[in-house]
């Protein structure tokens, strides 16, 4: 039905489209808007131009989703919940939407969430819950809130989708689905146009395949170099062995057996390139969750943006989102306030202790995905979803760049590497992403070699 063409945008919608012709269960899990033909259109008008005039299209040959919480024209910007599902479609693109499109992206799907992007497995009681293609075993989460796009990026019915982090959720999924997800530091990526959780700590971020696709990415929508030291860029992007990296010496305490085993492996592996790596005390990392719940930042600011709403419309919520957000009216001021002032303290408590460092390494998530029957029981629910966002979060509440890598790129596991670096360093970051990746693949290309040599 969607032959292939010879341009590279042609090439790519078609190529998404036949993909999500071959699973039509989960892409009507992972695509909850559609524009098949017209992207088609668009893909054939941009080849046919790029070969009359050339021009800059750095995105060209990338089919794009967005995540239902940006205003796409045409589209209503439901952000998950029925609560929006009935409100009027966005009238023009959200910015970044439209600086995605004119690097050459076409616009192909709108992507599932969790409900008001709260809550970090992907559950939606709505729209249905995407599930990972990484574990056949039963049918596992995807991770959230950006669970649509990512099972799309993984399943091959989009390359590049745009989504949100609060509090992990580009990196959450990402290694749940075995791919990569970005986030950058606030203000790198306009943000007008999507639909807020918490201003404190929302930013636009990216799902693709690999680091190599988030770096493309990023130089299309932030064209300038990191405003931070150039020494510091020059020596991410060169080999491996010029790279320092610190592992928080609480983490590995906090791992299931089967990511605990991955993580040291990659560890391994990395100091086998030449990388250099240090257990160190960061009490930083850990404090920076622990503070923003108990100054109840999140629940406040989501309360304020939604209180008109749940006053009127309170049972139209998903019963695990919305009484959660009316806990925020329950936040204190000062507690909030307090909150605020120290996670400031701890953004640079975490400067000090990161001179002479290039980035944080830890797993992205410490457990694999769990099973939907795992989540039936509310408290369970709860458990887990803390669980799932206890190692991304503090990126956000520090105001990090932090990209999960997929830590084994030919066995694409749900399991991911996270890298997190220094503030406004994003470039540096994703250059670092990219040779951490090279060092990764190169060590499965030898297992697979000589599969004997690496018997446990």
């Amino acid at each position: 039905m969607f032959p292939d063409q010879r341009g590279p945008a042609s090439r790519a919608v078609s190529a998404c489209l036949a993909r999500a012709l071959e699973d039509p269960s989960a892409a009507a899990l992972a695509l909850l808007a559609r524009r098949d033909e017209d992207a088609l259109d668009e893909a054939r008008a941009r080849d046919a131009l790029r070969t009359l005039a050339p021009g800059d299209e750095p995105l060209a040959g990338m089919a794009l989703g967005v995540k239902a919480c940006f205003d796409v024209r045409g589209w209503t910007t439901h952000a998950g919940s029925r609560v929006l599902s009935d409100a009027p479609a966005a009238a023009e693109d959200a910015p970044l939407v439209r600086r995605l499109r004119r690097a050459g992206a076409v616009l192909l799907a709108q992507n599932n969430m969790t409900e008001f992007a709260y809550g970090a497995l992907g559950l939606n009681a709505t729209f249905g819950t995407p599930l990972t293609p990484c574990m056949a075993d039963a049918p596992r989460v995807a991770g959230g809130s950006s669970s649509g796009g990512a099972v799309a990026v993984a399943r091959g019915m989009v390359n590049l989708a745009l989504v949100s982090d609060t509090s992990g959720s580009a990196r959450i999924p990402a290694a749940f689905c075995g791919v990569a997800g970005f986030k950058p530091s606030r203000g790198r990526y306009e943000d007008a146009g999507m639909t807020y959780l918490s201003p404190t700590f929302d930013v636009p971020g990216i799902i693709a395949m690999d680091a190599a696709q988030c770096l493309r990415v990023d130089k299309a929508l932030a064209p300038r170099p990191d405003a931070g030291s150039p020494a510091r860029l020059a020596r991410a992007a060169a080999p491996l062995a010029g790279l320092n990296f610190v592992v928080p010496d609480h983490v590995e305490d906090m791992l299931d057996p089967e990511v605990r085993r991955a993580f040291s492996a990659w560890l391994q592996c990395l100091m086998g390139a030449g990388a250099a790596l240090r257990r160190v005390p960061m009490p930083c990392v850990a404090q920076s969750g622990l503070v923003a719940r108990d100054g109840g930042i999140i629940a406040a600011e989501a309360y304020m943006l939604h209180a008109p709403r749940l006053a009127k419309d309170a049972a139209r919520y998903d019963p695990r989102v919305g009484p959660r957000m009316l806990l925020g009216a329950q936040v204190p001021a000062h507690a909030y306030l307090a909150a605020q002032r120290r996670l400031a303290e701890l953004r640079r408590e975490y400067d000090a202790a990161m001179a002479g460092a290039d980035a944080v390494l830890t797993p992205t998530v410490p457990m694999l995905p769990p099973t939907l029957a795992q989540l039936e029981d509310n408290d369970a629910y709860l458990r887990e979803n803390s669980r799932a966002f206890s190692l991304t979060e503090f990126a956000n509440r520090l105001d990090l760049p932090s990209i999960s890598l997929p830590g084994d790129l030919a066995d694409r596991r749900a399991v991911g590497l996270m890298a997190t670096g220094l503030r406004g360093g994003d470039r540096a970051l994703l250059a670092a992403a990219v040779r951490i990746e090279a060092a990764l693949g190169a060590a499965a290309r030898r297992r697979n070699r000589f599969p004997h040599s690496f018997a446990e």
